[in-house]
């Protein structure tokens, strides 16, 4: 592979939007309660998702697939992967008990025993293996669904997504449950090549063992379909497969071989039909959501773009929601997600993006429209007398930009925004405990091109403003006036938002007619950015407990309450823990600078982390033990002390913290003055935050941060 072409991108960006619109079909009914019967009682024949949400919060079925692939870029592009890596990928962006994957505890949930024997010291593979917890354990779906983005990097190379997907799945699988990730990987890769559903499921079974349980539930099912290939049969292929391969002969609730039947069935009586293949396997029950959203990216990529049903895609707008540690990473934009897959698939294979494909630099953002139908999240406060699409010919640069219509009698202004985070009153339920930091701050640039076609004279300006998060309230920045037919810059700087966090970002356009009352015109919009550094306090009194975390911060090993104007941080004594951390902010900052004032209650430390790349990397810098002050490096689970200091601080007492990474330089200073420098290049970026070594309590006051990317 010598160039990935604009065909193969966006074939990785429908099996991405495909992934989304599977779990989000299915994973209303995924609970025990909606057996076959009821789905079929209640819902009838599904054409569409089952609820209507604006955004749907975060699930495991799209978490494992875009968190757990950064194994290869975490780890410096390896020619081979290990499960020991991917392993170190698990503890590094979970967060202990919370989201990622499912905590039904470890008698009950695969993805639960396996973390916590990593947490113990059980490397992977052994972390999943039948030796270590048992065939009905290792064996159930979980192998399976974590595995779509290993194949969407490999285009037609299934030989290589099927290894990938196998190393990744034996953190946690053994058994069918490997065979699952590589078959299930290996059909996604070969989508992208194939011509029928046929040749992608013959491509797959190429990487299963000539006997297994695996190759026998898609080889049954295929026979079944050939003899009775009518869409109305598939009930009764339904049937077969809970006749054939009985929950006594495959045990555990979420067995990976009854729902490989399902998928299998699906897409066949679907005919390779994205919405319609998702719709059935959603109507066959089983585990509905992990089933739809790994036929959605097996048929996203087969049958591209023009193949994925506009009732599926239009509600997803893409933005799809994760539930790492990391709250930066957890608000993805699907056309950022393709362009940052194919350029990690350029850098596996040495090739490179597509012409007038522009990645943005880690932690900026480019909203540029690079695919039909790319919407970046982009929203109108108004769809009755304007609407928004997206079209080709008319951008600024690339092929595609946004294309604002106004249409109306005396049509008022209208807000054209997107989202640089959500809050719990954005999502209509707290599956997988999402949790999000603000992806724009005060302090930065955003960008963007207008220009305006009118039908007849008018006077159009636009007025940029960002809202609050914590408090709704809108901040305008000056009014910019548009001239007519002219591509135009308009820039403002994000303005200090007194310790809030950035909600929305966006323009009221207001078009005012010169000659009649009617309002027809097109407003077209290109190449938003969000660059340069950020400079922002965090008032703890603002801050609200959202999904048992507390606003803008993720805990791992760690607790955060608001009391009053600070924060009060608390970790117990936990098994097997190495640190604790409350992270916030920029998941790629560079150069840095974090201050707080902090008053330890209790334990001996009180740490400010910087360039922390998740749960097992990142720098702490501050009261290492009773009487030091430190600057530590943590590294998968072990702590190397780079610099060290008596200090004589004490219990109960206030100090101001302040600490900072500039190039390879770490410094620390205490109420103003410098006590400790390290010089380590381990770590170039990461998230600002809060922590301990171990148990403690602390009372954190006047946090502010800043730094670039």
């Amino acid at each position: 592979m010598t160039a990935m072409d604009r065909k193969t991108l966006e074939k990785l960006y429908a099996g991405l939007i495909g992934m989304d619109a599977g779990m989000r079909l299915g994973a209303p009914v995924e609970n025990p309660y909606w057996t076959y019967e009821r789905l079929q009682s209640y819902y009838g024949d599904i054409r569409g998702y089952l609820r209507e949400q604006r955004y749907y919060t975060a699930d495991d079925d799209v978490n494992g697939p875009l968190i757990f692939v950064r194994a290869l870029a975490d780890n410096a592009m390896p020619e081979t992967l290990t499960s020991e890596a991917v392993g170190e990928t698990w503890l590094n962006y979970t967060r202990r008990g919370m989201g990622m994957f499912w905590w039904g505890g470890e008698d009950a949930s695969t993805e639960h025993r396996a973390y916590m024997n990593l947490r113990r010291g059980v490397k992977a593979p052994r972390s999943g293996s039948i030796g270590e917890n048992g065939k009905t354990a290792a064996e159930q779906i979980g192998g399976q669904i974590f595995v779509d983005a290993w194949g969407l990097i490999c285009p037609g190379d299934p030989a290589r997504a099927s290894a990938l997907a196998a190393a990744a799945a034996s953190v946690s699988h053994d058994g069918s449950g490997v065979d699952g990730a590589r078959f299930m990987a290996a059909c996604v890769a070969a989508a992208y090549t194939a011509s029928s559903l046929d040749e992608v499921l013959d491509t797959g079974l190429l990487f299963l063992p000539e006997k297994c349980d695996y190759r026998r539930v898609v080889e049954t099912v295929r026979a079944y379909h050939r003899a009775h290939p009518a869409e109305a049969d598939f009930r009764a292929c339904r049937a077969m497969i809970a006749r054939e391969f009985r929950e006594e002969e495959y045990p555990g609730g979420y067995h990976i071989v009854p729902n490989a039947g399902i998928c299998i069935l699906a897409m066949l009586y679907g005919k390779g039909d994205l919405g319609r293949s998702i719709e059935i396997s959603v109507m066959c029950g089983y585990d509905t959501d992990c089933n739809a959203s790994n036929i959605g990216t097996i048929l996203g990529v087969l049958g591209g773009l023009g193949g994925v049903p506009e009732r599926y895609r239009r509600p997803i707008n893409d933005l799809v929601t994760l539930s790492s540690v990391s709250g930066y990473l957890n608000l993805v934009d699907l056309s950022d997600k393709a362009k940052e897959l194919g350029a990690l698939s350029c850098r596996m294979y040495g090739g490179a993006l597509p012409n007038g494909v522009v990645c943005p630099k880690p932690g900026e953002l480019r909203l540029d429209f690079p695919f039909p139908g790319s919407t970046h999240g982009l929203e109108l406060s108004d769809k009755a007398e304007h609407t928004l699409r997206i079209v080709s010919g008319k951008a600024h640069s690339g092929m595609y930009c946004a294309e604002l219509m106004t249409d109306g009698k005396c049509a008022g202004p209208v807000d054209l925004s997107f989202k640089a985070m959500l809050t719990r009153s954005d999502l209509h339920e707290e599956r997988y405990d999402p949790v999000f930091a603000a992806k724009v701050s005060p302090g930065q640039r955003v960008s963007v091109w207008m220009r305006s076609e009118q039908i007849a004279p008018a006077a159009v300006t636009v007025t940029p403003f960002v809202r609050r998060a914590m408090t709704g309230e809108r901040v305008c920045t000056p009014v910019a006036v548009l001239p007519e037919g002219e591509w135009t810059e308009i820039v403002f700087t994000v303005p200090e938002l007194g310790g809030d966090a950035v909600h929305d970002v966006g323009w009221t356009i207001a078009v005012k007619p010169d000659v009649a009352p009617w309002v027809m015109g097109r407003m077209y919009v290109d190449e938003i950015t969000v660059t340069g550094a950020m400079n922002y306090a965090v008032d703890f009194s603002l801050q609200r407990e959202e999904f048992s975390q507390l606003t803008p911060f993720s805990f791992n090993d760690c607790a955060g309450k608001r009391e009053a104007d600070a924060m009060r941080l608390t970790a117990e004594a936990l098994p097997y823990m190495s640190g604790a951390q409350a992270y916030t902010g920029n998941y790629y900052l560079r150069d840095t600078a974090a201050a707080a004032s902090v008053t330890v209650e209790s334990g001996g430390s009180g740490l400010v982390l910087l360039r922390g790349q998740g749960t097992r990397r990142y720098y702490a810098l501050g009261f290492s033990a009773p009487g030091e002050c430190a600057v530590l490096r943590y590294e998968n689970g072990t702590v190397i002390k780079l610099a060290a200091a008596p200090f004589a601080w004490q219990p109960g007492r206030e100090y101001a913290l302040r600490a900072e990474a500039k190039g390879d330089t770490l410094t620390l200073s205490v109420d103003g003055t410098p006590v400790l420098e390290a010089h380590d290049g381990r770590y170039t970026y990461g998230m600002p935050g809060l922590g301990f070594t171990g148990a403690g309590t602390a009372l954190w006051r006047n946090l502010r941060i800043s730094g670039e990317c």
